[in-house]
């Protein structure tokens, strides 16, 4: 079947959720998803993407063709490697004679001069600019392949320079940014982005560091939890995005490029008239990388240094890249934990023979080779679906959430297999055992965006054809006075006890929803795709393998496609179902959405990594990925949606119990327990009283 094609259009003033978020009386959130969703629209336009979601069209069709499934592996074969084996090799060459890591276990001068030269910091900045004009898929194997061989920690710093560092400023900078930043980029200097705060997350429209006009400039406010935190690449003289707010209420973000003082500044000290400095933010994760606090007070910078563009809709643009890598750093990591594990098994006797011999450390073995095949089939798919201009809602997040999961399920499965040595302070694995831990937090945290991929890839269906019930229901939680009911009085589902304690409300919403459009469109829905699957369901007695689709693929893999296939088509109803079930109370349950999000990501990985064994036409590739969609499918079973909803309810119900204790400061476990004080406070400063 051929990709059906969309034209980006205006985004809408506010978003399909932050209208139900709206009526479910959370107006705070409403303003926070819809500016949100809006800047993901304009980032999605600035890309220019012709055709939908491979995602929504596995869920709600039309089917994509094998060719597309299969175009990431063949993409990737194509690619020239020459680049990012110059890279490697100098690298590879610096840790061999010691000095790609300092005595405190940080990434050496040494070793960035080394790489600096073999263009790996101007990996993807076009060479008019001084770099080596390579594409993403290019980065993403050298990124791979560094990981793999133990400078992880180097793949990381390449990573955040050249997709949200260096491409905030291709895709957003004027000529001039670009003639004045991007060399510097590419002959080595570090790049740095501060969004996050000491007080907020990875929210953008949440930041509270602030800019005020000054003169020709701007004067940069980001002092107490303010601080920019956890800034990759951060350090001294390095080069730096700074996500602001324009003036100090203002609604709208900005984004500010400026490099760094060479040194700490005291504000007053030599006649100066602002104050910076740059401390570690003394974090677990990323040692061996810079990772820093900044602290900016009346900090200058000039209109040229401002990029004109939203700084929440540049985040999002250069998310997906980010995401992308950091699957292709998880699938290194994997590979590295395997040859450390098969190695260490190969040669250890255990009881009756090598431990290589035994089914449960093989078992381990598969595990992080699955996991580091499915990780390098998703990025990859990923990276040719954005360069055949195919929408990324939904594969972008998922991709990462998989590839974080999986190279943490393999540093287990590593440990298993090594035992005691993986902890030891030398190996290899216990370095790299805090990054695999972070892994679940950066680029988004792994839950939190796979209810945000839910959101993206069912979007056209719940404006088309769930509105109706969302307007209604909408309706009756408003007073005569038009404005919104008490949260006691609101009525977030309909169900059959709501005949008896608000039947009039029940006969309004009933009224009103039988002369909705949207709503005689859902029953149209229901029953022609009722229809369909019913004309469907004899077909589904041809045996897998005479049917076309999936004789493309080796025999071990073609029921694994087809039972992943069949899954993501019948969550449409799983959806809608979800829908009818919590009503508006959806905007509130999570773990409905993540479960549904949760079953999408293992069912798109099973099939991603299929077709990307199948056309590397690769023996051993095929039975890894043959073992690995046996696990997954387990895991997929495991997961009931629609036949588990009330049981679903009843969990949150237990949930919501224990959270609320814990909330009121009730849960005896922990009385008498006095919690330590966090390292960057972020709950404001209180005023001082006066007198």
């Amino acid at each position: 079947m051929s990709t059906e094609s969309t034209h980006p259009s205006s985004p809408a003033p506010t978003s399909t959720a932050a209208q139900a978020l709206a009526a479910a009386g959370d107006a705070e959130s409403a303003r926070d998803v819809g500016a949100l969703d809006a800047a993901a629209q304009q980032a999605a336009q600035r890309l220019g993407a012709r055709k939908r979601s491979l995602v929504e069209r596995l869920i709600y069709g039309p089917l994509p063709d094998v060719g597309e499934l299969q175009s990431g592996q063949q993409g990737a074969s194509r690619a020239d490697r020459a680049p990012g084996d110059a890279v490697l090799q100098a690298a590879l060459a610096t840790l061999g004679r010691g000095e790609a890591f300092t005595a405190d276990g940080k990434l050496s001068a040494a070793l960035r001069r080394e790489v600096a030269a073999a263009g790996g910091y101007g990996f993807t900045v076009p060479g008019e600019f001084g770099g080596k004009g390579a594409e993403y898929v290019q980065l993403a194997l050298a990124e791979e392949d560094l990981a793999a061989n133990g400078l992880g920690p180097l793949a990381v710093e390449v990573s955040g320079e050249l997709t949200i560092g260096a491409g905030s400023l291709l895709a957003y900078g004027t000529d001039e940014q670009k003639r004045t930043f991007l060399p510097l980029v590419a002959e080595g200097q570090l790049m740095a982005f501060g969004l996050t705060e000491v007080g907020i997350g990875v929210n953008a429209k949440k930041v509270r560091a602030y800019v005020e006009p000054d003169g020709d400039g701007f004067r940069l406010f980001a002092s107490g939890d303010r601080n920019k935190l956890w800034i990759t690449n951060a350090t001294h003289g390095a080069l730096v995005g700074i996500v602001a707010r324009i003036g100090e209420t203002g609604k709208q973000v900005g984004l500010f490029v400026t490099r760094l003082p060479e040194q700490d500044v005291e504000k007053g000290e030599n006649g100066s008239d602002f104050g910076f400095w740059c401390r570690s933010s003394n974090t677990g994760a990323f040692t061996a990388n810079h990772n820093s606090r900044i602290h900016f007070d009346n900090f200058p910078l000039t209109k040229a240094q401002q990029i004109q563009a939203d700084g929440v809709e540049v985040l999002f643009y250069c998310l997906r890249m980010g995401r992308c890598m950091l699957a292709a750093m998880a699938s290194g990591y994997q590979r590295m934990f395997a040859a450390d594990a098969a190695a260490y098994a190969r040669s250890r006797e255990g009881v009756g023979g090598l431990v290589a011999r035994h089914e449960l450390p093989r078992q381990h073995l598969g595990r992080m080779l699955g996991g580091a095949l499915m990780s390098r089939a998703l990025s990859h798919l990923s990276l040719q679906q954005d360069k055949d201009g195919v929408d990324l809602a939904g594969l972008r997040d998922l991709t990462k959430s998989a590839a974080a999961t999986s190279a943490m399920d393999s540093l287990i499965a590593c440990e298993r297999v090594l035992g005691g040595r993986s902890f030891d302070r030398s190996s290899r694995v216990h370095d790299a055992r805090h990054n695999m831990h972070v892994f679940g937090v950066v680029e988004g945290e792994d839950d939190l965006i796979l209810m945000g991929m839910v959101k993206d890839v069912t979007d056209r269906f719940t404006s088309k054809y769930m509105a109706g019930m969302l307007g209604v229901l909408q309706s009756i939680n408003v007073g005569p006075d038009q404005k919104p009911l008490p949260p006691a009085q609101r009525l977030l589902r309909i169900t059959p006890a709501t005949l008896f304690s608000a039947p009039g409300k029940v006969f309004t919403a009933t009224r009103r929803l039988l002369t909705n459009g949207s709503f005689w469109k859902l029953k149209g829905w229901i029953l022609w795709n009722g229809l369909v699957e019913l004309l469907r369901a004899p077909f589904t007695l041809v045996p897998t393998g005479m049917v076309p689709r999936y004789q493309l693929l080796p025999t071990e893999l073609r029921r694994h496609a087809r039972f992943a296939e069949r899954r993501l088509r019948r969550l449409r109803w799983a959806y809608l179902g979800i829908n009818l079930f919590f009503q508006l109370e959806l905007t509130r349950a999570q773990l409905p959405l993540q479960r549904l999000g949760k079953a999408i990501e293992l069912l798109v990985s099973m099939l991603a990594t299929c077709h990307h064994a199948a056309a590397s036409r690769d023996a051993s590739q095929i039975r890894i990925a043959a073992l690995h969609c046996e696990q997954l499918a387990v895991r997929v079973r495991g997961l009931r949606l629609l036949t588990g909803l009330f049981e679903m309810q009843r969990l949150r119900d237990r949930i919501a119990a224990v959270g609320e204790d814990v909330e009121r400061d009730q849960c005896t476990l922990l009385q008498g327990i006095v919690p330590h004080p966090f390292a960057h406070p972020f709950e404001p400063a209180k005023p001082k009283r006066k007198g």
